[in-house]
């Protein structure tokens, strides 16, 4: 039950807090957080499978990105990149080109979050190429600003468009692909060559996900990143990778798109960026994100604050050998959960990278969606003691990407009551009423 203190919050948030900025999977009311737990206002802890939707990816308060965020308030708590340059912020964009593939001219453009680098995109591509239309994928998700959800083919931005042409073709998909993974990929990377099947096309670019995040944790087939590369080089499109989730480390390779050998024009980054201090980016060709001088600034963005605590992320990332840790600790968890789909049918699919996972879960004996399952197995391992979240267009799989700084023995008790909840789950010991109020996505 509920405490007074925390029912009192909760109603208060439901008559203050707009609906259109929640997905709500069960009542909690934040305390605190701390490595890889979270704490509700009655002192319960929670392991959390969810780091806040891929962005606790240092953990939470790792004490390097406190000191980092604490040091550079006491110099200053604003600056506006946009007017006056500071020293953290032109450091930050050395270092994130630094990391970047490609012997072109490149550049940073700095946000506070994924939608934004999305807007850009949406933006910049049509005027830096002249030509109208860009290419991206259904089930994609690239933010819930107007030009972002333009660009993305996720359900939960398909009554917004913007002014951006868009063509939006399948991702593929090998578990609900009725050949092998070779063939999935070559099919669709014959729907775009159709599309730029013509000399005179008017597509700027192409951008893709490398792993297919809200759209269900997807993973393409080995190859595909590549083959969009090579059609784009060939039609003489821009290649832009968003990393916004998967990127820094979650995928057991610092971006997601090294586990292939894409070249892309531009990479949009967010979420981990900065621990959670909001702060995203676009690296890429300087033609690109120089296209319209003053054309796409926040007086915010870049800021310093958020900047050194970018600078310490990225420090820590690297330092602590969380990129290897991810792959590590990400083969555990998939193994783990890969043993549970043995034992129960309603486990269609467990797939990802590093500590990127996707659970599929389906009705037995078919491959149909099974997103009311979904619903109340999130519901019941928060109840007992486990935080997870899901997606997907049929808002049937699991999303599990805890922090990369997760152990043994979390991944072990975190595999214990994700089976726990299921089996409580298919036992009926979720009531609809207790559901009712929270119908995530």
């Amino acid at each position: 039950m509920l405490n007074c203190s925390e029912a009192d919050y909760l109603k208060r948030d439901r008559a203050l807090i707009a609906e259109s900025m929640k997905i709500r999977f069960f009542p909690i009311l934040l305390e605190s957080s701390k490595g890889c737990w979270i704490r509700d206002t009655q002192g319960k802890e929670y392991l959390d499978f969810s780091a806040s939707w891929a962005v606790a990816n240092t953990g939470y308060g790792h004490p390097k990105v406190v000191e980092a965020a604490c040091e550079q308030v006491r110099k200053t708590t604003m600056n506006s990149h946009i007017s006056i340059p500071s020293p953290v912020t032109v450091e930050l964009a050395e270092k994130l080109v630094g990391l970047m593939p490609g012997d072109f001219a490149q550049k940073v453009w700095f946000g506070h979050s994924g939608s934004e680098a999305g807007d850009l995109v949406a933006k910049f591509l049509p005027i830096a190429k002249q030509r109208p239309k860009i290419i991206s994928f259904e089930g994609s998700y690239h933010g819930q600003t107007l030009g972002a959800a333009a660009l993305s083919g996720h359900s939960a931005s398909e009554r917004f468009s913007g002014s951006t042409l868009m063509a939006k073709v399948p991702y593929p998909n090998p578990y609900r692909y009725d050949g092998d993974e070779n063939a999935c990929c070559e099919e669709h990377l014959s729907n775009i060559r159709r599309l730029l099947s013509h000399s005179d096309h008017d597509y700027a670019g192409l951008i893709v996900e490398p792993i297919l995040s809200d759209g269900g944790v997807i993973v393409p087939p080995d190859g595909f990143l590549e083959g969009l590369g090579a059609l784009c080089r060939e039609h003489d499109l821009y290649y832009v990778i968003d990393e916004v989730k998967a990127g820094f480390g979650r995928t057991g390779q610092l971006f997601a798109f090294q586990h292939s050998r894409a070249l892309p024009d531009a990479v949009m980054l967010g979420k981990p960026m900065a621990s959670g201090i909001p702060l995203s980016a676009v690296v890429g060709r300087a033609e690109i994100l120089d296209a319209v001088p003053s054309g796409h600034m926040m007086t915010t963005a870049g800021n310093p604050v958020a900047c050194a605590v970018g600078l310490a992320t990225l420090t820590v990332i690297q330092q602590e050998g969380l990129v290897k840790r991810a792959a590590k600790y990400g083969a555990r968890l998939k193994e783990g959960l890969q043993m549970l789909a043995e034992r129960y049918p309603q486990i269609g699919d467990v797939r990802g990278r590093g500590l990127m996972i996707g659970v599929e879960l389906i009705v037995p004996e078919t491959v149909a969606p099974n997103p009311a399952l979904v619903a109340q197995l999130c519901f019941r391992a928060k109840e007992l003691g486990l935080i997870l979240f899901y997606v997907g267009t049929s808002s049937n799989v699991i999303e599990i990407t805890p922090p990369l700084i997760v152990d043994e023995e979390e991944i072990a008790r975190g595999i214990e009551l994700f089976e726990q909840a299921l089996a409580d789950a298919l036992a009926g010991k979720v009531s609809s009423a207790d559901l009712a109020p929270y119908l995530g996505w």
